[in-house]
This record gives C-alpha cells, structure tokens and sequence, in this order.
C-alpha cells in the first residue's frame, strides 16, 4: 500500500482530474477553513502543474461567523455584498472549477448560536447569491465537495484514541473511501462509478416513476418507522455519482459518493419517515426525528433534539418540499464502517436519503436547459437552503413503480436486489 503522504498526494490529483476534471487555462476556486492551508496548498500546486490558469482561495473562519450571529445588530445579519454576486456571476461566466473542502476546526463553533441568527444568515446568504448556486447545481461549472481532517474532527470521529493517531485514522477512513488509498486511485475512481451507473441504469431503463420505501422496524404504535412514497417528475433522470456540465465536461460532484439520485416532483410525496442518523441543520445537531407529509408538503415534524432549529428550518421559503431522493445500499463501505462522521458528505453516503428545499435541475431531463418557471410547472422544488436527511436502514425495503405500472424490487434489508446487476449485465445497457 502507498505511504500515507503518497496516498494524499493521490487524493489531490484525483479531486483535481476526477473531482472536477480540470482544464488546461481554466481558473478554479477552493472553499476551505483556515485550518486546511497544508491541503489548500497541495492542491493549489497540483493545480497549477496541470494547467490552471489562476487559483483562488476562499478562505472561511466559522469563528467569525459565530461572532457575527452573536454580536452583530439583528437587523445586519441579512446584508450581503454585491460584490459576492458579481464574483459568482463571473465565474459562472468564465467557466471556473470549484472545490469545497470540509472538516471543521472546531466541529462545536455554532454550540448555543441562536438559529434564529443562523437561519437569518444563512438563507439571506443564499437568496442573494441565489444565481450563482443555481447555476452551480445546474452544472454550469464543474464542482466537487471532498474533506480533509482537523485534530478536533478527528477526535470527535475518534474520541478513543490519542490526537495524532485520530487524524492519521481519520485520513486513512476518508482515503479509503475516496479510493485513494489504491495503487491507481484514478482507475479504482473510475471502477466505482461504473458500478454504480448499473444501479442508475436499471432505474432509468424500467422508467420508476415513484418510490415507496417501507421499515420492517415498527414504532411505538406498531406503524412501521418509514412509510413513504416519494413520486418523481414526468421525466425522471437517475444519477449516479457522476455529472456534466454544459460544455460536455465530466465531473464528480462529491468525493467520496455512493448515492444514486433523481429529483422528486415537489407535490408527490406521502407518508411518514424517520431518521435512522443524527443530521446538522443550521449547524445544530438533531437527533431522532420524525416528518409527515400530505400532497408533497411537510405537515408535522418533531425531533429528540434541536427540534426548535428545525422550526427556524422550516420558515424558510420552499424548505417544507423536497429537493432530492438518493439511494444508498448499506453495502456503502461508509455505512459499513460503522463510524459517525459528524459531516454530510459522508454520513449521507452511508444511508438513503432525502433533502428539503432546492432541488437539482439534472434529476429532470433536460431539466438544466429550463427556466424558473418551466421547472416549477415540472414539479422541480425551488428555496435558498438544501437539507439532507437519513433514513437508510438494514430493515428498510424498496419497490419501485415503472410508468407502465409494473412494480420492481430496488432494495431489500436495506440492500440491493441482485436482478438490477444481473439486469444491467445481461440487457448491456449503460447509465444515460
């Protein structure tokens, strides 16, 4: 096996080509905490040695941000620089590539911040750069969302071992989930996608129109904990780990990723779920919670904890609707890691998911050449925050609904059904 500083030299390069598949002469933008100088700078140079024409750094300092939510007049909180949007707009036009990494300095920096400041911030935020994150989740530029460890995260991850053996621990888990810690992280990359475009595959092929999902785990009133059905948009797209961009250009949006995902229709969901992993909203931690919905829209929530963050979630326009369906088979190697990572990108790649609020475009067909108002007549939900839940189980079961009405099996005991690989190899038809 490489040495650990070879396997993070091949976890850059692999963000860099796989990731976003960068460009010769194109300009790219990192979003990083203070605390990733070291990677932010590995990646820089990497960048530069395969072309880039300009790297700029967006550096964070959550800590700022507490100090803003907590001290700042109430009536400040909402302000946005123009010049933000300009910048977006530029980069949007230019054709930039970007990197988000995550991974707190201090995973506890928003502990007793009122999320009535979080969510004034926050959702302002993104309203006013609302253009720029939808051309983003339009594909309009290469993105990728990818992680690298800080002491404190790592103990959080780890609280059992000593500080320097958490982060070596934690690099080691999120390499291997990358596949970066392979001999070709690259080829290993490439080999996961393809296996999971089979999955993609059989779900576009059998046109499913709706999900329903159903845990054999019951309740306290003897119901079982998920009973949802999740209907789609009249011309679902399925997606699976890899996207493109308008110009043609393949890229992976998150790194690590074991999800297959598609865009529900705003109106067509029904039932009941719960959560089966602890979620962050608004940088609060909720446990244990509970959500109902009637013709598409979130009718009752509670939850274990931070239930009132939830309340402030949810004034936000579009946040009672859901955004996106993605699949994940507790075959996940993250979900059979066993670990609580404390950051979406990998908790949601260890169980089925779903999200309030904007939608991705890409789940329609042809969904990313369609304006405002052709996506809302399409069913495509529309708000300035995106909230992912958990609720992938060893006990959860799902069948799907083709549009000609058969019923298929997708998922049993929270894995796979063997028919869509045999399905897939046997038919010879490949992810569209």
């Amino acid at each position: 096996m490489p040495s650990l500083e070879t396997q993070i030299e091949g976890y850059a390069r692999l963000i860099l080509s796989q990731g976003v598949n960068l460009q010769p002469g194109q300009a790219l933008s990192i979003r990083a905490e203070l605390v990733h100088r070291d990677f932010v700078r590995l990646l820089s140079h990497t960048a530069y040695s395969m072309g880039a024409r300009y790297v700029e750094i967006d550096w964070q300092d959550p800590v700022l941000d507490r100090i803003r939510a907590k001290t700042s007049a109430p009536e400040h909180l909402s302000y946005a620089p123009d010049y933000l949007v300009h910048r977006g707009e530029d980069r949007l036009h230019s054709g930039w590539a970007s990197i988000s990494i995550t991974g707190r300095e201090d995973p506890d920096v928003f502990e007793g911040v009122d999320a009535a400041a979080m969510q004034q911030m926050y959702a302002s935020f993104r309203a006013k750069l609302r253009g720029y994150y939808k051309g983003v989740m339009a594909n309009q530029i290469a993105w990728c969302v990818c992680a690298a460890p800080t002491p404190a995260w790592a103990q959080q991850v780890f609280p059992d071992a000593d500080p320097a053996e958490a982060e070596t621990m934690l690099w080691a888990t999120i390499l291997a989930a990358a596949r970066a810690d392979q001999d070709d992280p690259i080829a290993a990359w490439q080999a996961h996608q393809q296996k999971m475009g089979a999955v993609a595959a059989y779900l576009n092929h059998n046109d499913v129109r709706t999900l329903h999902f159903v845990d054999d785990v019951l309740d306290e009133e003897g119901k079982p904990r998920t009973n949802l059905t999740i209907g789609l948009t009249d011309k679902p797209l399925w997606l699976a780990g890899g996207s493109k961009t308008a110009t043609g250009i393949d890229f992976s949006p998150n790194i690590p990723t074991e999800e297959t995902f598609s865009t529900p229709h705003r109106l067509r969901t029904e039932g009941w779920v719960r959560t089966s992993m602890p979620f962050f909203t608004l940088e609060q931690k909720v446990e244990d919670a509970y959500f109902r919905f009637e013709e598409g829209k979130l009718v009752a929530f509670h939850a274990a904890t931070n239930e009132a963050v939830l309340t402030q979630f949810f004034d936000v326009p579009g946040t009672r609707y859901l955004g996106e369906i993605a699949l994940v088979d507790v075959n996940s190697p993250i979900y059979r890691s066993g670990i609580l990572f404390y950051d979406t990108l990998f908790d949601e790649n260890a169980a089925c998911h779903i999200a309030f609020g904007r939608a991705y475009p890409n789940g329609l067909q042809g969904g990313t050449t369609l304006n405002d108002d052709e996506l809302l007549a399409a069913g495509v939900n529309d708000s300035p925050l995106h909230q992912d839940i958990m609720f992938g189980s060893p006990t959860l079961h799902l069948t799907g609904v083709c549009a000609d009405g058969r019923q298929i099996p997708i998922m049993a005991q929270g894995r796979y059904v063997d028919a869509i690989f045999d399905t897939v190899s046997d038919a010879g038809f490949a992810e569209e």
